[in-house]
């Protein structure tokens, strides 16, 4: 059954760095309609892997054994790629909400480009150590 997670992971590691290239794309050719699209697209499948894989540690067999000695890898692998959800999350939510108040403009994304130039490099980072994981452990 572990083998499951590993393509599933290894598919969505894939198709998540994909979507990183077509967002960051699109806000390149200022098409800021299919950036915020794609960047929602992301940020909630995103959080619906996460789920996922939070939700397999109630199943022993599903969780694969970790050496001591990568335990490091995981604790940073996991640290980095809450950094880049969490943000993208707060910037995706707080652009949703200046389209409800348009009169009401978010402080937050005074510095969109700036976070969005810092975070693809963590979430790219992620998705890359996320494949590694399904070599490493799997």
């Amino acid at each position: 059954m572990q083998w499951i997670f590993l393509y599933a992971g290894s598919v969505w590691a894939v198709a998540a760095l994909v979507l990183l290239w077509l967002a960051w794309g699109a806000a390149r050719r200022k098409d800021f309609n299919r950036h915020g699209r794609i960047m929602a697209v992301l940020m909630f499948a995103a959080w619906f892997f996460v789920a996922l894989y939070l939700l397999r540690y109630r199943f022993p067999g599903l969780v694969p054994h970790v050496p001591p000695e990568y335990v490091w890898w995981i604790a940073l692998h996991g640290t980095v790629a809450l950094i880049p959800l969490i943000v993208a999350t707060w910037m995706v939510l707080a652009r949703w909400r200046e389209r409800m108040h348009p009169d009401r403009p978010s402080h937050f994304n005074r510095h969109h480009r700036l976070f969005g130039r810092i975070l693809i490099p963590l979430w790219a980072f992620t998705h890359i150590g996320g494949i590694i994981n399904a070599f490493l452990f799997y």
